[in-house]
Formats: structure tokens, sequence, C-alpha cells
């Protein structure tokens, strides 16, 4: 079952964000971490530089980032990590991958990668920075984007990075614009984002997106009520935007969630009704976005043959 289910009684036009509670975790360890993590490393293996970039002038963000992360999968998973800090001389332990890491804080020298690739490479989320009035994306490590890759990205402000979607839902992206304008230190902010997949490839940057369309076509036929259920993924994203104390940017964190859609049926009662709710009022164009206009008729169908009696008539 999926730890997020962004679905109610119809499509959610607003950012939905809510404040993330001190008592809450700003990244998370799943029983995929060590899988995920392994993926991460194969892929800045083979394309560092189409993973992680940065641009210069950033540093001190790289750090706080590094600085937030480690501190708290310390403080909340204190079993797996360890952190250990004497002045500017840190020791870092992470048990789940039997690694051990001592640098120095502030000496890119002493780390083997740049800080911010390094820490990204200690957990499942993608991390991006973002900085200035503008909200420009300065740097990140991005392995599992879905349908974007650093290349398009990189240096581009936030109203930019979202053209794509400013005509569907452009009051949700100038209201995510002034939230990130306004959004203090200490006072970190989370949503979830939703979408429908034919695979749980994780790694959907760009360079992968002729080959996924492709996919899509290829299966197209296999997409039927009766099939369908079998055939697609419900893709979560638990996203996190907390403004850095020193450096005044922003670290956008993003993880990636999947189950197979029978499955997450089987294990939640209401899923199909909640999900035909969103999908049935979700616009057009959104759909169209998301890569779901050929096989909704199908997927409503599907949906509402798995929505529980008792609540059939309510639906109807």
């Amino acid at each position: 079952m999926l730890p997020y289910f962004p679905f109610g009684q119809r499509f959610n036009d607003k950012m939905g964000t809510a404040p993330l509670p001190e008592s809450d975790r700003l990244v998370e360890v799943d029983a995929h971490y060590k899988a995920e993590i392994a993926l991460k490393k194969q892929l800045l293996t083979e394309l560092p530089a189409y993973y992680f970039q940065t641009l210069p002038g950033h540093e001190t963000a790289q750090w706080e980032v590094l600085e937030l992360v480690l501190q708290h999968l310390a403080r909340f998973c204190p079993d797996w990590f360890s952190l250990w800090q004497q002045g500017k001389q840190w020791h870092w332990q992470n048990h789940l991958l039997a690694e051990e890491t001592t640098f120095t804080f502030g000496d890119p020298g002493t780390l083997p990668v740049a800080p911010l690739d390094w820490v990204g490479r200690q957990v499942q989320e993608d991390i991006v920075i973002l900085a200035g009035a503008d909200s420009t994306l300065v740097g990140g490590q991005l392995c599992f984007g879905n349908g974007w890759c650093l290349n398009e990205k990189i240096g581009l402000p936030f109203w930019q990075i979202h053209a794509p979607i400013m005509p569907i839902v452009e009051p949700m992206i100038r209201a995510a614009q002034k939230l990130m304008e306004r959004l203090p230190v200490g006072r970190p902010v989370w949503r979830v984002n939703w979408s429908v997949k034919v695979t749980d490839q994780l790694d959907m940057t760009s360079r992968h997106t002729p080959a996924l369309d492709q996919l899509l076509a290829d299966r197209l036929p296999s997409l039927t009520p009766n099939m369908i259920g079998s055939q697609l993924f419900l893709r979560i994203e638990r996203q996190t935007l907390t403004r850095l104390p020193r450096s005044g940017a922003i670290l956008f964190g993003i993880h990636t969630y999947q189950n197979r859609l029978a499955n997450e049926l089987n294990t939640r009662p209401d899923a199909a009704l909640r999900l035909a709710q969103v999908f049935s009022t979700t616009p057009p164009a959104m759909l169209a976005y998301k890569g779901m206009t050929a096989f909704l008729p199908a997927l409503l169908t599907y949906l509402d043959r798995h929505v529980p009696p008792q609540t059939a008539e309510a639906w109807c």
C-alpha cells in the first residue's frame, strides 16, 4: 500500500501544501532503500553530468543541505545512521550500506564528490536547490525525475520550469511561486503529486521519454478493463520545500513511491471510488499532460467495476 494517497472527491487544482511538523521526517527511509540507493549510484556512475549538476556560487547551500539531511537521518533513524561532530570534523556512519565517511565540513576536497552529490547518495529522495527571488534551479541530483531532467531546467526560474503546465493550472503555479517567496526558515512544507504509468521504472527522466512513449503505444491494446489493473502503476511523489537559513535557498526534496494499481485496490477498500472521482474530474489538458488520455476510458470502466456495492449508488 502506498504511504500517501492524494485522491479525494474530485481533482484538486490547488497546490495542496501543508506544514511539515518538526516531529515529521523531512526524508524518509523505507524497505526499498538499499535497492534505490544502488540504482542512484549506478546512474551517477554511468552519466554523472546528466544526473547531477550545479551552478557556481551556491556552495553554502550545498553544505546546508548536507548538514540538514545528515542531522535529520541521525535523529530519526539512529539505528541506521550515526553522526559525530567535533568542530568542523564530521564522521558519518551509514549502517544500512556499511559505509563510513570522515570529512571536514565546508571543505569539498575532503569528500569524494560535491557535497550535494554525496549527500544525495545517502537518501532515496531526489534533491534540488532553488535560489534567488525567482526560485531559480541552481543545482540538483535528479535520478528519478518524472518526464524532466536537469539539462532542461538548470538555470531556469520556477515559472519557466513549469511553463508546459502554466496554461492548465496557472493559479496553482502562481500560488506556488508566492509560497516559495514567503517560505520562512524553520517552517518547511510538503505536498503530494500523482501520475499513472505503464511501468514502475524509477528513472523516467527525459532521456527515456521516447522509449516510454513507445512502451505505452505497444501496450495500449492490452490496456482493457479486464487487464488494466495489472498493467498500470500509481506513481506518487512526496515533495518537500525547506528554506535554508544561511544561503536563503530552498531545498526541494522528491521521494517517489509506486504500486501496481490492482495491488492498491486490493489493500485499500475505498481506492477505486477515490481514483474514479479524481480521474473523471481531471481537466482533459491535464490528463493529456500526464499521458493518460488514451487509456482513461478503460481505466474508468475498471475502477467502476471495483467500487464496493455499498458506495456504488452514491458514486452514480
